[in-house]
């Protein structure tokens, strides 16, 4: 079992559309994957559970206070889901004050394990609690960003965060590397242009992944509460997200 995190350290970049889409792709290709919400807004809940009524969420596994087991759900997508709920926020200082708090979520995964071939993890737009137990807990993670300065700097933070995680706790933590969401190639820009080079001086040619597409299929798949494969599976983003999925795959081999 390989666990993915999907993690940023500013908002509003696609990375819950992200964690989505690319979980539902490596499923249309054949894996056993589960979905792991610990963002406190709960938008990849919202985003494949619709109407879910939630008995338990990730928080309460986190805390010890139900199995894990419990707490997943299969959604009308076919993905099993570990949810995410406003409460969250809550459960945020009784985890960090248990003892070993950052190997909590590799522990409750560790339950799992053999049940999945893949479990990804859509992390909250910040680098505290919930981010650090997902570093500590990944094989890989992957940084989805838009070609403006101010998501450049929240990549930064994020990679730095997680080198210091790789030396200190995870040492087979790998960087898959990073993609532009929101793609539009008639709008190409010189602050795209400055942005993706700096990306590529400061982390190298291997680091720079393919972009997913500016794609209106996106939104209308999360009106109707479904993934992109599910409501329009021919479109530029699926058929980008599948090709980031094939890349994950391949590293993650």
């Amino acid at each position: 079992m390989r666990v993915l995190a999907i993690t940023n350290n500013k908002g509003g970049v696609g990375k819950t559309t992200s964690a989505v889409s690319i979980g539902a792709a490596l499923q249309r290709q054949g894996a056993r994957v589960l979905m792991v919400d610990l963002d406190m807004q709960a938008n990849l809940t919202n985003n494949l559970g619709g109407e879910l009524e939630l008995v338990s969420h990730v928080g309460d596994a986190l805390i010890g206070a139900v199995p894990l087991a419990e707490v997943i759900l299969t959604t009308e997508s076919g993905l099993d889901l570990v949810p995410a709920d406003f409460r969250l926020a809550s459960y945020e200082p009784i985890i960090y004050k248990q003892k070993d708090y950052h190997t909590r979520l590799a522990s409750v995964l560790a339950t799992v394990q053999g049940a999945y071939d893949y479990v990804v993890v859509d992390c909250p737009p910040s680098l505290q609690t919930f981010t650090y137990m997902a570093l500590v807990a990944a094989d890989a993670y992957l940084i989805p960003t838009e070609p403006e300065k101010f998501a450049f700097d929240g990549l930064r933070l994020v990679k730095e965060l997680a080198d210091q995680i790789e030396r200190r706790i995870n040492p087979g933590l790998q960087f898959l590397g990073v993609f532009f969401t929101r793609y539009n190639a008639k709008q190409r820009n010189s602050m795209h242009a400055a942005v993706v080079q700096a990306v590529r001086e400061e982390y190298g040619e291997d680091v720079l992944l393919p972009s997913v597409r500016r794609d209106a299929a996106v939104v209308q798949s999360q009106v109707h509460v479904k993934t992109i494969y599910d409501h329009k599976p021919d479109s530029n983003a699926a058929v980008d997200y599948a090709a980031l999925a094939e890349i994950v795959r391949a590293r993650l081999a």
